[in-house]
């Protein structure tokens, strides 16, 4: 796949990875899906050349020092390639740069990818159909509960299919348990993640869609206990698959 590279005093937009999406082949169609996107609607924007973390796991784990050491990297790289405009494919980076890099002196205009896509579809610069498929909404913490964005995922999912909520949702919603570092760590009794995706089979939807690659592995791998069928997806994926072009 060709993907354009961040030229500083070129590029409007820098399309964070993140280093779930960067390593995790599943997570990596969060990638291309939304490449094609940002391709379909003319958006300026680009890469950079070698994978970064934003820090956010260190400090989730407690490791304060390891954050600052990565989070002035990257801020030092941002302000030597005039790095200004952030679009981010998981809300943990989302939440790292907008509330943390600041503390250290990095400020940027920073949009995870679901507002962003129901940005360009409310502009009038994607080209979509819809079906009657229904499709139910896992919020993730870092994007609903911790930073309000609740309205634009569900106004991009009824723009192309019919939107069915979870008992828990919005600000309420349960988590998928991938962060904070669990998604690498074993539980004993029910597995959380197995709950949730229990809770999106109980709706009976079509579809299930998330907007962070934590939530889609983790209710990804707790779906398998209910069934075989690949029915999760990032909203990225699903809006790609309703491009016209």
């Amino acid at each position: 796949m060709d993907v354009p590279v961040f030229i500083p005093g070129e590029t409007e937009y820098l399309l964070w990875i993140g280093c779930s999406v960067a390593y995790e082949e599943r997570a990596q169609k969060i990638a291309r899906a939304m490449v094609n996107i940002l391709m379909a609607a003319n958006v300026n924007f680009g890469i950079l050349e070698e994978p970064r973390c934003t820090g956010d796991p260190a400090k989730q784990m407690g490791d304060e020092l390891l954050f600052t050491e990565t989070a002035q990297m990257n801020i030092m790289d941002f302000s030597e390639m005039e790095i200004n405009k952030i679009i981010t494919l998981c809300p943990h980076c989302y939440n790292s740069f907008t509330h943390h890099y600041p503390q250290l002196g990095g400020n940027y205009d920073v949009i995870p990818h679901a507002k962003f896509i129901f940005d360009l579809i409310s502009s009038g610069k994607l080209n979509l159909s819809k079906t009657g498929e229904t499709i139910c909404y896992h919020d993730p913490c870092y994007l609903g509960r911790h930073n309000g964005i609740i309205d634009e995922p569900r106004n991009v999912i009824s723009t192309i299919g019919e939107l069915i909520e979870m008992p828990r949702n919005k600000k309420a919603s349960f988590c998928c348990c991938g962060g904070g570092g669990n998604y690498w760590a074993e539980e004993t009794g029910t597995r959380i993640n197995q709950a949730r995706a229990g809770e999106a089979e109980e709706t009976k939807a079509q579809k299930i869609a998330t907007a962070c690659p934590f939530c889609l592995m983790m209710l990804t791998d707790g779906l398998k206990k209910f069934t075989d069928e690949p029915k999760i997806f990032d909203i990225a994926e699903l809006v790609e698959s309703h491009l016209i072009t």
